[in-house]
């Protein structure tokens, strides 16, 4: 196998969620770029650029806090693509306040994205691939403040340590039906979700503050994905991969 068979994901079928925007826009621009037929779904259709030239992506709208919507999303994917054989589990809100600060609100909104979202949508994918007897692939989004964590951040970084248990404990459960579970904990990536606090005092603190001396850049992500979504990690389950500059030393 040559190294370019290893790492394709040419006519591959993946689902991307949180696909409008951040870094699920650049996974799905990645994943299309390479030959893979994407399907997008995301609460609201957020990008007009999502397709690369000679792409194929298909978007669809569902919220994956509603069980149902998860199910109408993939029978709608899989009608129209064929059947699913990567998930880029990634959807995710965040809200930066401090640990007095956080209403109840505030934290069942994001535990109810991050988490539940997160586990319903990887069993949704996974009870199709064991009932098909196919082998597949799940790539879950955590962060490095799952293990360091800064303040504003409990909630959500305890949601995405979570994610990190989550993905061993999945791995563990579905190895038999050559299910790969696996992660990927970016760093610092300007981002909506953090442009407040990257663009204020804390961001120069944290790019001063990175080995690398910068924040990350989306091109960085692109091995992992195009590693995690192929055979090139056919022998993978339960890791995290992080890709942070070293950020987390």
């Amino acid at each position: 196998m040559t190294d370019d068979q290893l790492f394709s994901v040419a006519g591959k079928v993946i689902a991307v969620t949180g696909g409008s925007s951040g870094l699920g826009l650049h996974m799905v621009r990645v994943l299309a770029s390479q030959g893979a037929h994407v399907v997008s779904i995301s609460r609201s259709n957020e990008s007009d650029s999502l397709c690369p030239s000679g792409g194929e992506v298909m978007e669809i709208i569902a919220d994956v806090t509603k069980a149902e919507e998860i199910v109408q999303a993939f029978d709608e994917a899989e009608q129209r693509m064929g059947p699913i054989t990567a998930l880029f589990n990634n959807a995710g809100v965040a809200h930066m306040a401090r640990a007095l600060e956080t209403t109840p609100d505030m934290f069942a909104h994001i535990f109810s994205v991050n988490v539940a979202g997160a586990f319903f949508t990887a069993q949704e994918v996974a009870r199709r691939m064991i009932k098909r007897g196919q082998a597949g692939t799940i790539v879950n989004t955590t962060s490095i403040l799952a293990d360091r964590p800064q303040k504003g951040t409990a909630a959500y970084a305890m949601s995405k340590a979570c994610i990190a248990q989550m993905t061993k404990a999945l791995a563990l459960e579905w190895a038999g039906h050559n299910i790969r579970v696996n992660a990927i904990a970016p760093g610092w990536f300007p981002t909506r979700i953090n442009e407040i606090q990257l663009g204020g005092p804390a961001g120069g603190y944290i790019k001063g503050s990175n080995p690398m001396r910068r924040l990350g850049e989306m091109q960085d992500l692109d091995g992992a994905i195009l590693m995690l979504a192929s055979d090139a990690s056919r022998y993978m389950t339960g890791t995290v991969i992080t890709i942070d500059g070293g950020h987390r030393l």
